[in-house]
């Protein structure tokens, strides 16, 4: 026969977690919706982008000058980076540049280093970029390789060279 004590220290043992539960279920809750806690729902860790390096391949216009500025940017911490994405997912990368040349210029294409590929950018390419034109965006949707948990620094390459 169990007697009365042991029952009430086992109901107190019982509520005692309980409440322990509770309060780590609250705990994770928490930490995830503050971004502290990621729930990966792929179960693959993600790949690390450490930073950008984007550069303009272009020609010189009647003055001497490059047609379109910034030639380069090097995106790294102040930009977001490292950058995680999960396996085969999708980011944006934006160059904001200034055409600043007199004549048209087309932007005919964007590679990236392997082993990540370019989805698409918007404008769509090529694209034509009038003279002049001081507020130029290009957005840049670049695709992680498969393989998980592993860091690049990635290089983009803008072609505004008439393709031969």
């Amino acid at each position: 026969m169990v007697s009365l004590r042991s029952r009430k220290l086992l109901r107190r043992g019982i509520l005692v977690g309980i409440i322990i539960v509770a309060v780590v279920l609250v705990v994770l809750e928490v930490l995830i919706a503050g971004g502290y806690l990621v729930v990966n729902s792929s179960g693959k860790s993600p790949v690390t982008v450490s930073s950008v390096y984007l550069k303009v391949q272009q020609g010189k216009g009647a003055t001497g000058n490059p047609w379109f500025l910034p030639g380069y940017v090097n995106y790294t911490s102040n930009d977001g980076y490292p950058l995680q994405v999960s396996p085969g997912g999708t980011w944006k990368v934006v160059w904001n540049f200034l055409q600043v040349d007199t004549v048209n210029h087309t932007l005919y294409s964007v590679t990236v280093t392997s082993p990540f590929t370019i989805q698409s950018t918007s404008p769509a390419l090529p694209w034509i970029v009038p003279p002049a034109d001081e507020n130029g965006v290009l957005a840049i949707y670049v695709t992680a390789p498969s393989t998980s948990g592993v860091t690049y620094s990635i290089t983009l390459n803008i072609n505004a060279i008439t393709p031969s």
